[in-house]
């Protein structure tokens, strides 16, 4: 890659940083909930770099004491968009309704930082929540994210494992992360007219590729394309949840049909996919409609069921 093409490609991340930054600030509205009974902090996790630590907002219920369970939980971004805290209306509902711990954690960005990067501190902050048994109940530990954050979290699960990860929440994810020449194989939408959200354009698609991925080898490693990894890699729960709409929503179902491979009956059930009609990419985000908003509160209402029924697993 030449000096000159990377250069483009910083000035590019950096202008969608500050489009999506005002657009993010200016729709806060639509994220609103009422954190009474939860206290919000920002932490520092420790980072398996010397030196460095990994930004976190941890919510916790109110006057509940001992070990709780823990959530953690990673926004989306196309591993380029900074973004800590946009899921602030999902994790404060699931850390109140569910009387349980919820971690909202960042991870590093590219183009500064290339794979394996973000999916390195995924991994050093579920390893720090299992480290520390006096704040948190790791034997029910659960993930969660949305787009690369749920690519991520569909990853990390496997990764670690279902003895360690009890549980899975993957809102429209990027679980097969291809080369840029079959990017529009892969990501189409199927259904145009949408309530709420965006369909992601595929030259976009594109750029978040070639700012994190380094080469083919690394779209074809598991921990990148999670849907690559065995099925009996991943937990006993998992819940993916997509728009009609999404781009994503083919290699989100794609992703349900690998864990139901060669499977029993009580996996089909516990390893779900929610198709969301009529609804595009980050509509629980950017709310557009009452029909999207009765949405996201029935999928969080999915998510709490499927992190609670992991918890007797």
């Amino acid at each position: 890659m030449t000096l000159l093409r990377k250069i483009w490609l910083f000035a590019v991340a950096y202008v969608l940083r500050a489009i999506d930054y005002v657009t993010c600030f200016t729709s806060q509205y639509k994220r609103a909930i009422d954190a009474t009974g939860v206290k919000v902090e920002h932490i520092r996790i420790p980072s398996r770099d010397e030196g460095r630590f990994i930004r976190a907002i941890r919510y916790t219920p109110v006057g509940v004491t001992g070990p709780l369970p823990v959530h953690l939980n990673w926004h989306a971004s196309g591993w380029v968009l900074k973004r800590l805290g946009l899921d602030r209306h999902m994790c404060i509902k699931i850390a109140k309704d569910l009387q349980c711990v919820v971690l909202d954690c960042d991870y590093r960005k590219a183009p500064e930082h290339k794979f394996p990067a973000a999916h390195n501190d995924t991994e050093d902050a579920v390893l720090y929540a299992i480290a520390n048994p006096s704040l948190y109940d790791a034997k029910r530990l659960t993930v969660g994210g949305s787009s690369a954050g749920g690519n991520m979290a569909l990853s990390i699960s496997a990764h670690l494992g279902p003895e360690r990860v009890k549980g899975c929440f993957a809102l429209y994810p990027a679980p097969h992360v291809c080369t840029i020449s079959e990017i529009d194989d892969v990501f189409k939408s199927n259904d145009p007219n949408h309530h709420s959200g965006i369909i992601i354009p595929n030259h976009i698609m594109a750029f978040f590729l070639e700012v994190y991925t380094n080469s083919k080898e690394d779209t074809e490693n598991p921990r990148l394309s999670p849907i690559l990894y065995p099925q009996e890699k991943f937990p006993k729960h998992v819940l993916i949840a997509c728009g009609s709409a999404d781009s994503l929503f083919d290699t989100s179902r794609q992703m349900l049909d690998h864990l139901h491979q060669d499977v029993d009956d009580e996996l089909r059930k516990t390893r779900s996919f929610l198709s969301i009609p009529q609804e595009a990419h980050e509509f629980n985000n950017f709310p557009e409609a009452s029909a999207s908003i009765e949405w996201r509160d029935e999928m969080e209402e999915a998510a709490k069921a499927m992190i609670r029924a992991s918890w007797s697993s």
